[in-house]
């Protein structure tokens, strides 16, 4: 489960930069957003080492808390990860 949340995170990150090139999707979260203005490579910064941050906490402690944070963490990005294969399906049909 631990490096399916680094794997999901790295796609949502390339996903999302992908679309937001293509203008077919743009960025939800405010702060991502606005680092991605700045530039990309800030973005894909925090797009990974917030989850890798959380891996090396769950790596160091047995907390329960943590387990399910990394739990809850990679149902999120499979989620944003059906909707960006959604999104480019759907692009790809009408490119």
């Amino acid at each position: 489960m631990k490096w399916l949340l680094l794997v999901l995170s790295v796609f949502d990150a390339v996903a999302t930069d992908a679309g937001i090139r293509l203008n077919a999707i743009q960025e939800a979260n405010p702060f991502a957003a606005l680092l991605y203005g700045t530039h990309p490579a800030l973005f894909y910064g925090y797009k990974i080492v917030l989850p890798s941050l959380l891996l090396l906490m769950g790596g160091r402690t047995s907390s329960i808390l943590i387990s399910r944070l990394i739990l809850f963490a990679a149902a999120v990005y499979a989620l944003l990860a059906a909707y960006h294969l959604a999104w480019i399906v759907l692009a790809a049909g009408t490119g």
